[in-house]
């Protein structure tokens, strides 16, 4: 990977990061939508770049808050999401290698459904929802992790209406996100296996996301989370659609 690329993708994770920490989501769809219009790495790299930083940056979290998950929803989340992110992972393998401009024209559109679902207002539900609700979550967001390795939209969405404390909104969404992030890197092997080049910036880039992060959160309590969370669902609603018009016109 030439050093002008090199410093082009640590600066986009650097950015999602950022986003990330301010405004609560984004990270993968940021880094997959910018990656994929600017052809920074194929696809199937971007997402294994993703479900390994995405890991690596929130699993201490998790494991010092295990007793805030909510541990009826992560379950159902959990065994719904894992048969559909083998669907969504298969479905990605086969429409790399012949068919790049479909999924990306899938790709932007999913962008585009999940800034609709993230701007959505959320009606909190009165008591727990039965179980059907977080089952549809959980199959939703794994055939979105399969293809794309974002994960987040249907179940941040879902865990949201529920009458939890942000803590425990939070904490189970991070154990959620570090699980299937963790078995999107176990069938990695079983498919297209990312490159030396692409391995090698994905560790690079880890003290770029903990910088960043850290950036964040001493920005938190100084910038609005409203701006930022606007900002964030502009630019995923940018690279969406040009994401769709590139594709439709080859």
């Amino acid at each position: 990977m030439v050093i002008e690329t090199l410093l082009l993708t640590f600066a986009l994770l650097g950015v999602a990061t950022l986003l990330q920490t301010l405004s609560g989501f984004g990270f993968g769809l940021i880094v997959v939508s910018s990656f994929t219009l600017l052809e920074i790495m194929p696809l199937t790299a971007t997402t294994f770049l993703v479900s390994f930083l995405s890991l690596f940056n929130s699993v201490s979290l998790v494991f010092k808050n295990t007793h805030h998950v909510n541990k009826r929803a992560f379950n159902i989340l959990l065994v719904t999401a894992i048969p559909f992110m083998a669907a969504g992972y298969i479905l990605l393998e086969y429409l790399s290698q012949s068919m790049s401009h479909w999924l990306n024209i899938m790709l932007g559109s999913v962008i585009l459904l999940c800034c609709g679902l993230l701007v959505i207002k959320r009606s909190a539900v009165e008591r727990s929802e039965p179980s059907i609700g977080f089952g549809v979550a959980g199959a939703m967001s794994g055939l979105l992790g399969g293809l794309f390795s974002t994960f987040g939209p249907p179940v941040v969405f879902q865990c949201y209406r529920q009458q939890w404390s942000i803590t425990e909104i939070r904490i189970t969404l991070l154990a959620f996100f570090c699980l299937t992030s963790l078995m999107r890197l176990i069938v990695v092997p079983f498919g297209t296996l990312p490159s030396y080049d692409i391995v090698l910036s994905t560790l690079f880039a880890i003290p770029i996301v903990l910088l960043f992060t850290r950036i964040g959160r001493l920005l938190a309590a100084k910038v609005s989370a409203t701006y930022i969370k606007s900002l964030a669902l502009l630019m995923l609603m940018f690279s969406g659609s040009l994401l769709i018009i590139q594709n439709i016109t080859l």
